[in-house]
C-alpha cells in the first residue's frame, strides 16, 4: 500500500490539562532519525571498537528516550552486543486504520537501530513484550542463552510504562501523575488555535491529590519492585556476568515541577526505584558489579506531551540552555564516557549519579524560576521557544527530520519490513 503523511497532526486537550495528543507518526522519518543517532555516535567516536568489546547489555525500555540512546551509545561507541526489550504496537497490515497498519514509532526505532548495529558486526536483537510478564522474562533469558556470546555485563533500566498488567490477576495497573496529599496548581502551555487566530499561551490547571490506591499502583508500575524481580530471575538463571552493572534511569525534577514529580505520586515510585538500586548494589558488589540510580535531565520524548506542565518547562529549558541542552543521546554518551570507566561513577551525597547536573545549575534554574513566576494564566507565550519544543516533539514522531520528503508516498510493506 502506498501512503503519504505530509504533516504532523496533533492537538492540545484542554479538558485533560492541555496535554498534547499526537494523531500520527511517520515511519520513514522515525527510522531516518534513528539512523542519524547512530551516525552521530560513529562520527563522535575516535576509534571503532571491535564487536563484543563492550560485552553484552540488556536494555529494558529500549525503543525511545534514554533507552534507545543508551543502546546506541553502548553499541556504536563501546562495541557492545545488545538485547532490547520494549512493548510497542507492531504493524498490522490487515488493519483499515492507516496508523495501526504501520505500527508505532518505537517499533520502527527498534528496527532501524538493530539494523545499523548489526551492520557494525554486533549482535542486536529485540523482544516486543511486557516487562511485567513472567513469559517475557523467560523469553529474554532464552534469547540470551541462544543468541548471545556471553552473559549479561550491563543492564539499562529505562522503563517508563503508563500501565502494567499484573501477572497474577491479569488486570491493568495504571500509574498516575498526581500530587501527594493536597491539590496543586500547575502552569503549562496551550497551543495555537488557527480558527481563533490565537498563539501559544500560558494555561493553569489544578490537579487533585492522588488516592492511597493510586499511589500503590504508581509505585508498582514505576518503582523498583519489578527491577528486583528481574534481577532475581536473571541471577537464578545464571545469565549475569561477574562485574555486571545495573543502571536505573530516573528523574527527580526541580522546584517548578516538584508538586507532580518529586513531591507527587511519581516521586514515591522514583524514591522506591532509588532505594531498590541501592539494595541491589549490595548484591552486585559481591561479584564486582554495581547498581546505580541515574537521575536524568529533562528531555523531549514521545511521552513529553502527555505530562501536565512538561511542555512549558521543556520549552523554557530548551530556550535557556541553548547549546548546553543535552538530548538523551548526549546525556547517555556523557554517562558512558565520564562515569562508566574503571574508576566507577561519580555519585552525589545520596549515592545517585546526577546526569541532571547541568540543567539544575543555579544559573539555569534561577532564570527558569523567574520565567515561571512571571507567567500568568492566559498570557501569551513566545513563538520561538514554543516552536522549538514542538519541533523536537514532532521529531520523536518522525516529523521535522532532515532529508525526508513528507509529500512523497512510501510503501507500507517496504518500510515495515524487518529484513
Amino acid at each position: 500500500m502506498k501512503l503519504a503523511l505530509p504533516s504532523f497532526q496533533y492537538r492540545f486537550m484542554p479538558a485533560m490539562g492541555n496535554i498534547i495528543f499526537p494523531g500520527n507518526f511517520h515511519p520513514v522519518g522515525t527510522q531516518r532519525a534513528a539512523d542519524a543517532m547512530v551516525d552521530r555516535m560513529l562520527d563522535e567516536s575516535a576509534t571503532r571498537p571491535d564487536p563484543g568489546t563492550g560485552g553484552t547489555w540488556l536494555v529494558v525500555g529500549s525503543s525511545g528516550g534514554f533507552g534507545s540512546a543508551a543502546r546506541i551509545v553502548a553499541g556504536a561507541t563501546r562495541g557492545a552486543h545488545t538485547l532490547g526489550l520494549s512493548l510497542d504496537a507492531a504493524p498490522n497490515p490487515e488493519s483499515n486504520n492507516k496508523i495501526r497498519k504501520i505500527g508505532s514509532p518505537g517499533w520502527h526505532r527498534n528496527v532501524a537501530v538493530e539494523r545499523r548495529l548489526r551492520q557494525l558486526g554486533l549482535v542486536a536483537r529485540s523482544i516486543n513484550g511486557d516487562a511485567f510478564s513472567h513469559e517475557t522474562r523467560a523469553q529474554v533469558i532464552s534469547e540470551i542463552r541462544e543468541h548471545f556470546p556471553g552473559k549479561i555485563d550491563g543492564i539499562i533500566w529505562s522503563l517508563a510504562a503508563p500501565r502494567a498488567n499484573h501477572p497474577r490477576t491479569g488486570q491493568a495497573v495504571k500509574s498516575v501523575l498526581k500530587p501527594l496529599g493536597k491539590p496543586a496548581t500547575i502552569k503549562t502551555l496551550a497551543g495555537r488555535d488557527p480558527k481563533k487566530g490565537t498563539g501559544p499561551a500560558i494555561s493553569t490547571i489544578e490537579l487533585p491529590p492522588g488516592s492511597p490506591e493510586e499511589a500503590i499502583a504508581t509505585i508498582y508500575v514505576m518503582g523498583g519492585g519489578i527491577v528486583a524481580e528481574w534481577y532475581d530471575a536473571l541471577k537464578e538463571a545464571d545469565v549475569l556476568a561477574d562485574g555486571c552493572n545495573l543502571l536505573t534511569i530516573s528523574y527527580r525534577g526541580n522546584e517548578t515541577n516538584a508538586p507532580v514529580y518529586r513531591d507527587g505520586l511519581i516521586g514515591l515510585a522514583k524514591a522506591d526505584l532509588e532505594f531498590t538500586s541501592k539494595v541491589l548494589n549490595a548484591e552486585l558488589e559481591k561479584t564486582g558489579g554495581r547498581a546505580v540510580a541515574v537521575e536524568g535531565p529533562a528531555v523531549v520524548t514521545e511521552a513529553s506531551g502527555g505530562i501536565p506542565g512538561v511542555s512549558l518547562y521543556l520549552a523554557n529549558v530548551l530556550d535557556v540552555m541553548g547549546d548546553r541542552f543535552e538530548d538523551p543521546l548526549a546525556s547517555m554518551k556523557r554517562m558512558f564516557d565520564q562515569h562508566l570507566g574503571p574508576d566507577g561513577p561519580t555519585l552525589d551525597g545520596e549515592g545517585l549519579l546526577r546526569m541532571d547536573d547541568i540543567e539544575l545549575s543555579e544559573e539555569i534554574q534561577t532564570e527558569i524560576a523567574k520565567r515561571f513566576a512571571a507567567a500568568e494564566d492566559g498570557s501569551a507565550f513566545p513563538d520561538g521557544p514554543f516552536d522549538a519544543f514542538m519541533k523536537a516533539y514532532a521529531q520523536t514522531r518522525g516529523f521535522e527530520v532532515d532529508g525526508i520528503d513528507y509529500a512523497a508516498e512510501f510503501d507500507t510493506d517496504e518500510v515495515c519490513s524487518v529484513g
